[in-house]
């Protein structure tokens, strides 16, 4: 039997100049990626993405301004074989462009400790420094805002 998809939601979210808000893995130092997170059982994804948000940069004071409508998906390295991950065989995600709301910026100290670090990233510089085997979701969901 084939593994399924693990059903996720990612947060793009853009500043006045144009640069993305990247996360620094916790559990993996030096690896920079988008806020993102799987979509729990009843949820859709925009309930998902707001959740992840508050858990991940420490608020949802965010204001969705696309819906990416289509599934990205990805499959993961051999590696994830064992593991938490083992049962799936990559993400299906579902993009989000969104922007804080005004007033409003992250509270990295108010997450739940998934990233040790936020920066604002260019938005090329993020698709050519994400790992490899996210690579090309990591080009569609850009390039789907106009962002690459």
């Amino acid at each position: 039997m084939e593994k399924p998809y693990r059903p996720c939601v990612v947060a793009v979210i853009t500043n006045e100049d144009g640069l993305l808000l990247a996360g620094e893995r916790a559990d993996q130092a030096g690896s920079w990626q988008l806020p993102q997170g799987g979509i729990d059982p009843g949820e859709t994804p925009r309930i998902a993405v707001m959740r992840e948000l508050h858990e991940e940069i420490g608020t949802s004071e965010l204001e969705i301004v696309r819906e990416h409508s289509e599934w990205i998906r990805y499959d993961f390295p051999p590696e994830f074989a064992t593991g938490r991950m083992a049962k799936w065989a990559g993400q299906e995600q579902i993009w989000f462009l969104l922007r804080f709301k005004k007033g409003e910026t992250h509270h990295l100290d108010r997450s739940e400790g998934e990233f040790q670090a936020l920066k604002w990233v260019s938005p090329q510089a993020l698709a050519t420094g994400i790992v490899n085997w996210k690579t090309e979701a990591y080009r569609l969901g850009l390039s789907a805002f106009g962002l690459i």
